[in-house]
C-alpha cells in the first residue's frame, strides 16, 4: 500500500455525528431499533459518510452509546432463551453468525444489528442451528 488516507475525523470528534443520530433516532423511535426495520436504510442514506477512499463506503448508525463502553462476545446456543429483560445502558449488537429471534418474532441473521435504548424491555433466543455469536457494546 503506498497511498496514504488522512480521515476526516470532523463527524466522530464534533457535534455533527451525535446531531445526526439523536435526528435518526427521533425519526426512528423509542423502541428496539434493527437492521431490519422499515425507515432505517432512508435514514442509513443520510447518514452516509462522505470521503472514504474509493471502492469504501460507509454509514453512521443510529445508534447513542454514552459513557464508558464495555465490549463483548457472546455464543448463544440454539434454542437459548435470553428472557425479557432491560439494562440500565444502551446496548448495540451485531450478529457475527449464525441468527437470534426477538420476542416479537423478528430474525437477525449474520450482518444484522439491533440498538436498544436504556431501560428498554427486550428478549431473544438463539436461532435453532446454529444458535449464533454476536458482538456487542454496552454503553
Amino acid at each position: 500500500m503506498k497511498n496514504k488516507y488522512t480521515p476526516d475525523d470532523r463527524i466522530i470528534e464534533g457535534e455533527e455525528g451525535r446531531q445526526r443520530v439523536a435526528a435518526a433516532l427521533e425519526r426512528l423511535g423509542d423502541g428496539v431499533i434493527t437492521s431490519l426495520d422499515p425507515g432505517v436504510n432512508d435514514i442509513l442514506f443520510d447518514q452516509y459518510r462522505q470521503g472514504m477512499p474509493p471502492g469504501i463506503d460507509q454509514w453512521q448508525l443510529p445508534v447513542k452509546i454514552d459513557g464508558p463502553s464495555l465490549y463483548f462476545l457472546t455464543v448463544v446456543q440454539p434454542g437459548a432463551i435470553v428472557p425479557t429483560h432491560a439494562h440500565k445502558r444502551a446496548l448495540f449488537r451485531v450478529i457475527v453468525s449464525g441468527s437470534i429471534l426477538l420476542g416479537d418474532g423478528r430474525e437477525l441473521k449474520a450482518g444484522d444489528w439491533m440498538y436498544v435504548p436504556a431501560g428498554t424491555e427486550y428478549s431473544f433466543r438463539g436461532g435453532l442451528n446454529p444458535g449464533a455469536t454476536i458482538f456487542h457494546c454496552y454503553g
